[in-house]
């Protein structure tokens, strides 16, 4: 066996274990392609679930004092994975934000037979709809992305999300995982960054008193 395939062959166990530990069904690879939009046709990457390892080391570095005060937010939820990740944190609330029906569906379902005795957020929700459109809640956030679509969308997100965060000033947390987008956020003013490694980066925005500044150096 090769390394390419054993890697795969491990990556593929990991995964399995990790949905028959929690009665879910996240695992699989399928194209946009036939799949049922939000809005209609849009550009985006396929599905593929988070490696549970480098997510769960993602979540292990976020610079939060106490997670009870964010609500934890993933753009391209698919079948929910990492919503199940993060519910072993005591989050505010989780909510998944996906663009395709069959995903979404597969999510809520997931979501009614998820158990777990890592749990420790009980409010977890998929919610059907275009990531470009969703109106980001009131409270501070940890926003993850597993490269659910490219530059452009990214771009306008983050517009979104800065918007709302001029609103509502408040802490965000970004998780880029495999971040090969993460050109927009470091040429974006507002984030700066926590950590970088080579399976994901975490940024920090500030409230708006630092809207006007650049958040200098890379940790």
């Amino acid at each position: 066996m090769t390394l390419v395939r054993l890697r795969k062959a491990v990556v593929a166990a990991e995964g399995w274990w990790f949905d028959w530990r929690r009665h879910v069904r996240t695992g699989g690879y399928l194209p946009l392609d036939g799949l049922t939009l939000a809005g209609g046709a849009k550009p985006g990457h396929e599905y593929l679930a988070v490696r549970p390892r480098g997510a769960r080391a993602a979540l292990a570095d976020l610079p939060l004092r106490n997670h009870a005060e964010y609500a934890f937010v993933d753009l391209g939820s698919g079948k929910g994975r990492m919503l199940f990740l993060a519910a072993e944190y005591p989050f505010r609330r989780i909510t998944g934000v996906e663009l395709a029906r069959e995903l979404h569906d597969a999510a809520v379902q997931n979501i009614r037979s998820y158990r777990s005795p890592k749990q420790r957020c009980r409010v977890i929700e998929s919610i059907y709809m275009d990531a470009a459109e969703y109106l980001f809640p009131d409270p501070p956030l940890v926003i993850s992305l597993f490269n659910p679509f490219g530059p452009g969308v990214l771009r306008e997100v983050l517009d979104h999300l800065n918007a709302s965060a001029a609103a509502h000033p408040r802490e965000i947390v970004l998780i880029l995982l495999n971040p090969e987008a993460a050109h927009v956020v470091d040429t974006d003013p507002h984030f700066r960054v926590h950590k970088k490694t080579r399976s994901y980066n975490i940024y920090q925005r500030q409230s708006t008193c630092y809207d006007s500044e650049t958040f200098p150096g890379v940790n």
